[in-house]
């Protein structure tokens, strides 16, 4: 009898149990969250936002378009202009011969204007003995001018002045003449002469056209070319 008490007992306590468990047990309520206030920006997912933006249909794209440079129109060619040259005709012997190539050049159809340079004085004086015909030659001589007692004296290697003896340079004449006096008294024949002196000189600038007939221009006087704005 009391076993059969028990199990009755068991039995509806466990069916309370169920009850109590479907109902919900001791799962407390749910209370609503607090809404923030008016104008409190809000956490959105990424997808919610792509989700509520507006779809636009795809259409085909437009190719993008560089923008037109325009190209620099084609500069006429210019024609060729014919270019005058300038040139100095002379030293001229003297007046005569000047006149004389003036005449010439007239009748080329070339107008031409005299010019004279003034005289240069020269740089000093230098006493020598001109060049010889060899080197053999001029050694010689400076053997005889060494057997004479004098020291200051160099044969020439190379230019113009080649095989020649330089005996001194001297900054005026008086003294290049005393000098030159002196070698001559010991049988040397010396010579003083004046160094960078140039006499005046005749000349005619012309300005020569582009056509002008440069072989027969050149027959009629010695030139070198110019700027034409010296030729003025």
């Amino acid at each position: 009898m009391i076993l059969r008490a028990a199990i009755v007992f068991l039995l509806v306590l466990n069916l309370g149990v169920a009850a109590w468990w479907g109902a919900g047990g001791n799962i407390p309520p749910r209370v609503p969250a607090a809404k923030p206030p008016a104008g409190t920006p809000t956490l959105r997912l990424a997808s919610e936002r792509n989700a509520d933006a507006p779809r636009v249909p795809a259409g085909p794209q437009a190719p993008a378009v560089a923008p037109a440079v325009p190209e620099p129109a084609p500069s006429a060619a210019e024609p060729n202009k014919p270019i005058a040259s300038c040139l100095r005709f002379g030293p001229f012997a003297d007046e005569a011969a000047r006149t004389a190539a003036a005449a010439a050049l007239s009748a080329a159809g070339i107008d031409a204007t005299a010019r004279d340079t003034a005289a240069r004085s020269g740089r000093g004086w230098k006493v020598h003995l001109p060049p010889f015909a060899t080197r053999e030659e001029a050694v010689a001589m400076g053997e005889r001018i060494k057997a004479a007692g004098i020291r200051d004296w160099y044969v020439m290697n190379g230019g113009a002045d080649a095989n020649s003896i330089a005996l001194g340079r001297y900054g005026g004449e008086e003294a290049a003449r005393r000098r030159e006096a002196e070698l001559r008294a010991k049988g040397i024949p010396a010579q003083a002469e004046a160094l960078g002196s140039t006499p005046a000189q005749a000349w005619l600038d012309a300005r020569l056209p582009a056509n002008a007939d440069r072989a027969s221009i050149a027959s009629i006087a010695p030139s070198k070319p110019i700027e034409c704005a010296a030729a003025r």
